[in-house]
């Protein structure tokens, strides 16, 4: 692994080493990637190796893991799957490189929480994961039936899922699942039976997420799947809570959970916050919405004094949270100085179908911001710009801002946070 940057100071700097050089042992172990420098980096005392030519230089550390250089980025293991509600599948053209990247690796799962099929395990892999206690995992199960699993992953042979995971269970690995639902296919008895071979495997495996499909317009050549409707919705929320209710009187925990997306397309309120125990899965969707409602409700614990950005804001938003937006909005108009208003942005860029405002586009939401007044400061989600702060359609936010002549900033995921000082 090479290193690209050496701070300024630190104990890479004062041993000798520069950016270019590249490590290959910590305490004779080889070095592979970042896990392998916490992993073995993590003793005491740590000797280094590293490489720059023909030169060779072994430097101390004092294992407290502030090495004081940055490593290049992993070669990231790419998908061979197929799977036929890829969701990279459906991008429409032009857009930057990465977006069409499709990963299956189990280290972005344990360090990053994305979730893999396990389909590109080798045995060296499981070795290491057990090793290194790479846990927990994120794993892509979809349905423990494996002539339904071949088909949803579109590949022609056995991935012998079960019996890695078991494997890995039984080695102490834990592992968070999900179950992406395309009706038709892995929804109803098979969707039930994936659960509750699951849930035998508790409490190695924490938690289950159900998720709807998503599709979108981009799907000419693919494979044709029925789209989540209210009936569908309906359905797959009796058979999940009830199984929900299940556990959660067996152990004291529901280990397994809807996705906000379901109750908002059957048209039914957000379950408690006591559905989601400890929320494991909120950054699959799982109780997010529950999560903003109970940041709104501690309006209620502010007062004017808290009050610390005044003047008049446009909330940007996406269809499925609208209503909730339009909630806060009123809420937070009545503090002094804050007049807020909600602008609900449809999606043309992937079809109206998507309704989640992480995948809106620079443009959409500059269409829609038509006539915004030059004294409002458009307010973003914070989901919708990557980390680099770009937007799917790569328009940064201060293009926006130039083109409607106004303030646009990203809002919180707490929005509370925007407006008020919180105690």
């Amino acid at each position: 692994m090479r290193i690209v940057s050496v701070e300024k100071g630190g104990q890479a700097e004062r041993g000798g080493v520069k950016a270019g050089d590249r490590i290959v042992g910590i305490n004779g172990h080889r070095v592979r990637d970042q896990i392998d420098l916490i992993f073995y980096g993590s003793d005491d005392d740590v000797m280094v190796t590293f490489h720059r030519g023909t030169y060779e230089n072994t430097v101390r550390f004092d294992g407290s893991g502030d090495f004081g250089f940055e490593l290049e980025p992993m070669d990231i293991r790419r998908c061979g799957n197929a799977c036929v509600f890829c969701f990279i599948d459906q991008n429409p053209t032009g857009l930057r490189d990465e977006l069409y990247v499709k990963d299956e690796d189990y280290r972005l799962s344990f360090l990053h929480g994305t979730y893999v099929t396990l389909t590109r395990l080798r045995e060296e892999d499981l070795v290491r994961i057990v090793r290194q206690r790479l846990s927990p995992l994120y794993v892509s199960v979809h349905a423990t039936d494996t002539a339904k699993r071949l088909k949803l992953l579109g590949i022609g042979r056995d991935d012998h899922l079960m019996d890695n995971m078991d494997r890995l269970l039984a080695a102490g690995i834990s592992m968070h699942c999900q179950i992406v639902v395309c009706p038709g296919i892995n929804d109803g008895d098979v969707l039930h039976r994936t659960v509750t071979d699951l849930r035998r495997r508790y409490p190695g495996v924490c938690s289950v997420a159900v998720v709807p499909v998503g599709l979108t317009k981009h799907r000419a050549g693919l494979c044709e799947l029925t789209p989540v409707d209210e009936r569908c919705a309906r359905e797959t929320i009796v058979l999940v809570d009830r199984l929900h209710g299940d556990y959660a009187a067996e152990t004291g925990e529901g280990f397994v959970y809807c996705a906000d997306e379901w109750y908002i397309r059957a048209g039914l309120d957000i379950p408690d916050e006591s559905y989601y125990d400890d929320f494991p899965q909120i950054e699959n969707g799982v109780g997010m919405v529950r999560d903003f409602i109970g940041a709104v409700s501690r309006l209620e614990d502010v007062d004017d004094a808290d009050v610390r950005r005044r003047g008049r804001f446009v909330f940007v938003t996406g269809v499925s949270m609208s209503s909730l937006m339009e909630d806060f909005a009123g809420r937070v108009s009545a503090c002094p100085g804050i007049r807020a208003r909600v602008v609900t942005v449809v999606n043309e860029f992937f079809g109206d179908t998507v309704t989640v405002s992480g995948l809106l586009t620079g443009q959409d939401i500059l269409a829609a911001l038509e006539g915004v007044e030059n004294d409002e400061t458009v307010v973003l989600p914070p989901n919708c710009l990557n980390t680099d702060g770009v937007f799917l359609d790569d328009m940064k936010p201060a293009e926006l801002s130039e083109t409607l002549g106004v303030e646009v900033v990203s809002g919180d995921y707490d929005p509370v946070n925007l407006f008020f000082e919180t105690h």
